[in-house]
């Protein structure tokens, strides 16, 4: 049993995994005989289902391009991948032209970039030769939709950001045909939320700015629940 000081100077026994730093605080949480907890056995099954780190999770992945490119035949693109002028989205693209893919590059805009990441959007999409679509939210409602949520005072301040970003690219990927998302996501370093503090759509942004914004919501691409399955069921985009 592990034993948690606290910056008020009490101190609280709590089970704390033996893997990771999780402890029995974190809802849903369960520890089996070796003291390991179910979100580093999640892990630990996700990597066993996709061979990651394997010959056959890259053989795997070989068949996913191989289905993307056949999908895409005959349309100016055949995937999309989500760029922030970051270093993670900047080696996507990259990575998607070296695999043979043909990507639409997507930026989603709250108004809060940089000059630094507007910049490298520019230089990495020209020279890889590879078209951009930016959707950028108005300037006053961006701005309210923040102030809601740090009015709010939930822990998910930038939700708005991740679910308007997440629904853009969808809405995109309908408009062209396409079926595939690109994504730089890794379930081994990041991503398995803990599931009392995991948010989905667009209910979750409106009841913040219900109680706290003042501007109406115009250009914010807000993705409900029918959205969603509209997406994911009708035009089957997937996130890969």
């Amino acid at each position: 049993m592990s034993v948690v000081q606290y910056s008020d100077n009490t101190k609280v026994n709590l089970r704390i995994c033996s893997r990771c730093i999780y402890d029995q605080r974190v809802p849903a949480i369960s520890f089996d005989t070796e003291g390991v907890c179910n979100y580093c056995r999640q892990v630990e099954h996700l990597k066993e289902q996709y061979g990651t780190g394997q010959a056959r999770g890259k053989a795997l992945f070989a068949d996913i391009l191989k289905e993307i490119r056949r999908v895409g035949r005959g349309r100016p693109y055949d995937c999309i991948v989500g760029v922030s002028g970051g270093t993670d989205s900047s080696y996507l693209v990259y990575l998607a032209k070296e695999w043979g893919l043909r990507p639409l590059a997507v930026h989603y805009d709250n108004t809060w970039n940089s000059a630094i990441a507007t910049m490298n959007i520019h230089k990495v999409l020209n020279g890889l030769d590879v078209d951009l679509y930016t959707h950028v939210v108005a300037n006053k409602e961006s701005d309210d939709i923040f102030r809601a949520f740090f009015l709010s005072g939930v822990a998910e301040i930038e939700a708005a950001t991740d679910l308007g970003y997440a629904y853009l690219l969808r809405q995109v990927a309908a408009k062209y045909g396409i079926k595939s998302i690109l994504e730089g996501h890794s379930f081994v370093a990041e991503g398995i939320t803990p599931l009392g503090r995991n948010y989905f759509d667009g209910k979750y942004i409106k009841s913040i700015h219900r109680q706290f914004g003042r501007v109406q919501m115009a250009t914010y691409p807000l993705m409900t629940l029918s959205r969603f399955l509209m997406s994911a069921v009708i035009h089957r985009v997937k996130f890969i």
